[in-house]
C-alpha cells in the first residue's frame, strides 16, 4: 500500500507552484520516500508532466497534478485517498494559496451582508459601468431554509440606526420579534405594517411587540391580503422577497431574500410602505 506517500506527494504537488516547471515538481517528491527510492515511478510522474508542458505549452493545473499521482497508484483504495484530498483541497479554496484562475475549481463564496453604505437619491442612480456610483450599488440575493442567510437577515435588522420599517403578512418567528425588540431598544423608529386575519394567530408577533414596546402596527383590514414581504432599514437597505417571518420559511420552505441598497428600489418600496400606512388603520 502506498496511500500515505501517494497522499503526501498529492498535498506537496496541490501547494506547490505548478507554473515553476521541472524543478518544482522534482522537489516535490521529497514529501513521498517511496517515490524518491522508486526510480520508474519517479520518473513516470515526470514524463507525464514533461508530456503535459510539450503539449499544452503550460504547466498543469492542480486537477491534472491530481490525476498523475492517481495514475502512479497501483491499488484503488490510494486513488480513493488521493481523489478524497482533492475534493477537500478544492472545498477549502480559502485556504489554498494559489487562487490563479484555472488552478482548480474554487466555490463561490456564500453571500454575506454587506455594511450598508450611504445610498445617493433616487436621480442620483448609476446605471450599467459609467462613474464610481455603480460600484457602490449592490444586489445580494439569500436563500432558505440556510442558518447562515437567517443570522444574516438578523444581522441586517440589527444594523438599523434610526428607522426601520416592516412590511409582512405575518410575524410568527421569536428571533425575528426579538430583533425587532432590540432595535426598539436602541432608540430605533420601529413602524409595522401586516395582515389582521394573522394578527390574532397564536404565536403572532404583531400585537404583542405593539403591546410590549408600543411599537406602531397598522393592519390591512380588507377582504384581500396585505401579502407583502419586505423591511426597509435607515433608508439605506431593503430586504424583499418572498420570505415570511415565521419558523415554517426559516426551517421548512423554499424562500428567497434579496438585499439590496438600490436607490429607485428603495425609494419604490418606501413609497408603497407610506400610501398603506396611511390607508390602513392601527
Amino acid at each position: 500500500m502506498l496511500s500515505r506517500e501517494h497522499v503526501s506527494y498529492a498535498e506537496s504537488i496541490a501547494y506547490s507552484t505548478v507554473s515553476s516547471g521541472i524543478e518544482t515538481i522534482a522537489k516535490t517528491f521529497s514529501a513521498a520516500t517511496s517515490i524518491v527510492n522508486d526510480q520508474s515511478t519517479r520518473q513516470g510522474l515526470v514524463t507525464v508532466f514533461e508530456s503535459h508542458v510539450e503539449r499544452e505549452g503550460s504547466a498543469p493545473s492542480v486537477h491534472q497534478l491530481f490525476n498523475m499521482a492517481r495514475e502512479a497508484c497501483a491499488v484503488d483504495a490510494d486513488k480513493d485517498v488521493i481523489t478524497w484530498l482533492e475534493t477537500l483541497l478544492t472545498s477549502t479554496d480559502k485556504h489554498r494559496p494559489d487562487k490563479r484562475p484555472g488552478h482548480g475549481h474554487q466555490e463561490p463564496p456564500t453571500p454575506e451582508t454587506p455594511t450598508p453604505k450611504p445610498v445617493p437619491k433616487p436621480d442620483e442612480e448609476q446605471q450599467g459601468g459609467g462613474g464610481s456610483g455603480a460600484s457602490q450599488i449592490f444586489v445580494t440575493p439569500a436563500f432558505f431554509p440556510s442558518e447562515q442567510s437567517f443570522n444574516n437577515l438578523l444581522k441586517t435588522l440589527d444594523s438599523a440606526e434610526e428607522t426601520l420599517e416592516i412590511c409582512v403578512f405575518t410575524i410568527t418567528d421569536d428571533a425575528l420579534a426579538n430583533a425587532i425588540r432590540r432595535a426598539s431598544d436602541r432608540g430605533v423608529k420601529v413602524r409595522i405594517i401586516t395582515d389582521n386575519d394573522k394578527a390574532e394567530d397564536l404565536g403572532s408577533d404583531a400585537v404583542r411587540l405593539n403591546r410590549e414596546r408600543n411599537i406602531e402596527v397598522r393592519y390591512d383590514a380588507s377582504p384581500s391580503h396585505m401579502h407583502h414581504k419586505f423591511a426597509i432599514v435607515d433608508k439605506k437597505l431593503l430586504v424583499n422577497g418572498s420570505y415570511n417571518w415565521t419558523k415554517g420559511a426559516r426551517f421548512d420552505n423554499r424562500e428567497n431574500l434579496t438585499l439590496t441598497n438600490a436607490p429607485k428600489a428603495i425609494h419604490g418600496f418606501t413609497e408603497e410602505f407610506e400610501r398603506m400606512w396611511s390607508e390602513f388603520s392601527c
